[in-house]
């Protein structure tokens, strides 16, 4: 969590209150069925080694108050293009500059390399000879999320600061072996969930911790879109991609290999093998500053989902998906996406004393307190005129971070406990089962106390939806 006196400052700053990693030949078979899914034993894979653990991670620059932060980039497709053009719009204001940038689709590398202003020789095809340099301080992760993990570890130890873009990583384990990899060298790190950067969260949170709402009861939200007719994540294919400007294998890295499939390139969010689907590229933005709003994150003891995909039938993820998750403190989360329908639930956290509201589309927050509490308890409201979901805050945040030591909005913390819950969504909901996790010793059960194995790279799961 922030310092007390960093939040105190965040808020004072932000609000204006109204009274606010490992590929195998051989591939594990999982079926569905969970009576034959639990009797997986439990292996080593919880035990899975840091990248890089045999080796010293670089300690990096110590940067001043005052000192200039290089950045580089690896993964400049659309999302990440988004961060090259923020923070180009805030290098003076952040004091950074931009120093390199990796892809492996060349045509995005030279765009990305002309916008920002670097040499020929600053453009990489692969980011290890990039983290090579001792000039770059802090990298910026935005790759499809099979390479999240790899990447980011790969950069800490090479003694830069990471912001990786949500989802943490593609699978549980390897969320783990950032948040490890983290812990070993001190490097700051960021996920990036703009939302997190969003005073009424952080006010619901301060309410919280100030015993307003009384013991948490449960809490609900939702990321929900319809873009009819057209097809959600569906992206054209560029006719200039071709496995001469393209490094398609190293793209592939840990995931099933395939000759070169332009629409999964392009189009990757919509295939299990690159990332989960409402699970890991909106979910991440409703159960991050949901968690950081309950003013104690914890994460889970048990977790259930469904999901469907029957009117959006080009796609192996889901266009539905409901959560259901539990908390050690009694919290239960309801969460749910689609991107088929727009209508989603409001965001709510209830108590036994009173409940939250936070806004959609604005960040103002209210509470109001239950009928058995309206004598003692006040009703409040909270408003900050900050635009929601502010990229550049985040990023912000990040830079000052590293200048500081400070933690950052969206730490590691935070992040690993999300992250936990949603992979385990993605289990329940694929695997038809309901969910324990052990925090003690990160693993999984069923209800009956039979161990299951996480899902990975090297996992074939049977479709069900």
């Amino acid at each position: 969590m922030m310092s007390k006196q960093s939040m105190s400052q965040f808020m004072k700053t932000h609000s204006t209150p109204n009274e606010p990693a490992g590929s195998g030949d051989r591939r594990s078979f999982i079926k569905k069925a969970a009576t034959v899914a639990a009797t997986v034993t439990s292996t080593n894979i919880f035990k899975t080694p840091v990248y890089g653990q045999n080796q010293a991670p670089s300690p990096g620059r110590v940067i001043g108050a005052n000192d200039r932060i290089h950045v580089a980039y690896v993964g400049v497709g659309g999302q990440g293009m988004a961060h090259v053009r923020s923070q180009k719009n805030d290098a003076k204001e952040n004091n950074i500059v931009q120093t390199a940038v990796c892809d492996l689709y060349q045509k995005r590398l030279h765009t990305a390399r002309d916008y920002m202003g670097v040499k020929e020789s600053d453009a990489y095809g692969d980011h290890r000879k990039m983290l090579e340099r001792k000039d770059i301080d802090a990298v910026t992760v935005a790759t499809v999320d099979n390479w999240h993990a790899q990447v980011a570890i790969d950069a800490m130890n090479a003694g830069k600061h990471v912001y990786g873009e949500k989802p943490l990583a593609r699978y549980m384990m390897e969320g783990f072996e950032i948040h490890d990899t983290v812990r070993r060298t001190g490097k700051v790190f960021q996920v990036g969930s703009q939302f997190c950067a969003d005073p009424m969260f952080h006010k619901a949170a301060e309410w919280i911790r100030d015993g307003k709402l009384g013991p948490l009861v449960w809490a609900q939200g939702s990321y929900t879109r319809n873009n009819y007719p057209k097809s959600e994540w569906t992206y054209p294919v560029d006719p200039d991609a071709n496995e001469q400007n393209l490094d398609w294998k190293r793209w592939l890295g840990n995931a099933p290999k395939l000759p070169f499939t332009p629409e999964h390139f392009f189009s990757w969010h919509k295939f299990y093998a690159y990332n989960s689907g409402i699970l890991g590229n909106l979910l991440p933005h409703k159960f991050l500053p949901l968690m950081l709003a309950t003013g104690n994150p914890e994460f889970p003891t048990r977790v259930s989902c469904t999901g469907t995909r029957k009117i959006s039938t080009d796609r192996e993820t889901t266009d539905t998906t409901h959560l259901l998750s539990e908390f050690p403190s009694g919290l239960t989360f309801l969460v749910a996406g689609s991107i088929v329908n727009e209508q989603g639930l409001p965001d709510m956290i209830r108590g036994l004393h009173a409940s939250i509201y936070l806004a959609s589309g604005q960040n103002r927050v209210q509470l109001k307190p239950e009928r058995a509490f309206s004598e003692e308890l006040e009703p409040e409201e909270f408003e900050s005129p900050l635009p929601v979901a502010s990229l550049a805050r985040l990023e912000k945040n990040w830079f000052d971070c590293i200048r500081t030591g400070d933690t950052p909005l969206a730490n590691i913390d935070l992040a690993i406990k999300s992250h936990v819950v949603l992979c385990m969504a993605e289990m329940a909901e694929r695997l038809s089962l309901t969910l324990l996790f052990n925090e003690k010793t990160r693993k999984l059960s069923t209800g009956d106390g039979r161990p299951v194995d996480p899902i990975s790279y090297d996992s074939v799961v049977p479709m069900t939806a």
